[in-house]
């Protein structure tokens, strides 16, 4: 019997290497992906889907959808569509409205670190949940969503998506990237922390617990590592000399959370492999010819 899983976002960043990893990699006959896109179609996103304006369940319906992995970016803005899509809803109502549309489904909707005010360190699945802007509130009304209405659904939590995606280099590290092409200096935070995971191990990861049977909230647990250095490890395993990163500090009275790194109390049991450090991931994926 064949499985069907829908990924929506497969047009995204994350998403097309959750796609690509479940088409490419596993080789499977009995299992069929299909991606959403939002506006531009591609090779990993075939149907269209608008998280504001489309019903999820009809295409659960119409596909015989078994398994949903959510990996799209809603930038809509604040809480409330823009008007782009002409529908005039708050983002919980359709977080509510996708979940309810899922339910008969396993749910694999991956969320961040951004739920957390990163006033700790290392956070784990059973911290307490406290975000401090709009998208973190976001993050946390979906995962609401998900836990009222889905029996059989994971979260996976993610820090800072970095690394090729179908060949594409994520937009921090092409960015800084860019500025050392240009013979330019660029500063990063030495005293903001995170837990950097190679997008296409954060795909690894998807893969795993849409296979498994794990329910509730799993972290992708990296090594903490500061912004600044973070740049830097990259830059040099992308063969550049890093010495034109600065340094910086985060300017007193600015609203950013300071350390949003991970650990976790399930991963090892549920995913099996140790996600990559900085510097490690990067090189196994030039190594791969994953950046050509």
């Amino acid at each position: 019997m064949t499985e069907t899983v829908l990924v929506v976002g497969a047009s995204g960043y994350l998403g097309r290497s959750v796609a690509w990893r479940l088409r490419r990699l596993d080789n499977r006959s009995d299992r069929r992906v299909l991606g959403t896109h939002c506006s531009d179609p591609g090779p990993t996103a075939e149907v269209g889907f608008d998280f504001w304006t489309d019903d999820v369940a009809e295409l659960v319906a119409e596909h015989g959808v078994d398994t949903v992995v959510f990996a799209a970016a809603v930038e809509y803005g604040g809480d409330a569509d823009t008007g782009e899509s002409g529908v005039d809803a708050t983002f919980a109502e359709r977080a509510e409205r996708f979940a309810a549309g899922v339910a008969d489904t396993r749910v694999v909707y991956v969320s961040s670190a951004s739920v957390f005010d990163g006033t700790g360190s290392r956070y784990v699945e059973s911290d307490s949940r406290s975000p401090r802007d709009d998208y973190g509130r976001r993050l946390v009304t979906f995962e609401d969503a998900v836990e009222d209405h889905c029996d059989d659904a994971t979260v996976l939590r993610t820090s800072y998506l970095f690394g090729f995606s179908t060949g594409r280099l994520d937009r921090r590290l092409a960015r800084t990237r860019d500025h050392l092409d240009r013979g330019e200096s660029v500063a990063y935070f030495t005293d903001m922390y995170k837990s950097p995971v190679l997008v296409t191990e954060a795909a690894d990861a998807v893969a795993a617990l849409v296979d498994g049977d794990a329910t509730g909230v799993v972290h992708v647990p990296t090594p903490r590592i500061s912004v600044y250095d973070f740049h830097c490890e990259a830059m040099r395993a992308l063969g550049y000399d890093p010495d034109p990163v600065e340094r910086d500090s985060i300017p007193e009275g600015m609203d950013v959370a300071p350390d949003t790194s991970l650990a976790s109390e399930r991963f090892d049991s549920l995913v099996d492999f140790e996600p990559s450090a900085v510097g490690e991931g990067l090189r196994s994926q030039v190594d791969a010819g994953e950046a050509e």
